[in-house]
């Protein structure tokens, strides 16, 4: 029987934590994106003659 000693463990752990956050990570099309401001609007178009 083979005993790990806790560094080693712990080490074997992070690993396979890291390897599966990376596996089964989102792709990068499905990811969300962040929320687009929206624009800032823009002033009214000044007019020739003012409409009647």
């Amino acid at each position: 029987m083979f005993f790990y000693s806790p560094d080693s463990l712990q080490a074997e752990i992070r690993y396979r934590q890291d390897r599966l956050r990376r596996e089964f990570q989102r792709p990068a099309w499905f990811r969300r994106k962040p929320k687009r401001e929206a624009p800032v609007p823009c002033p009214p178009e000044l007019r020739a003659r003012p409409a009647m």
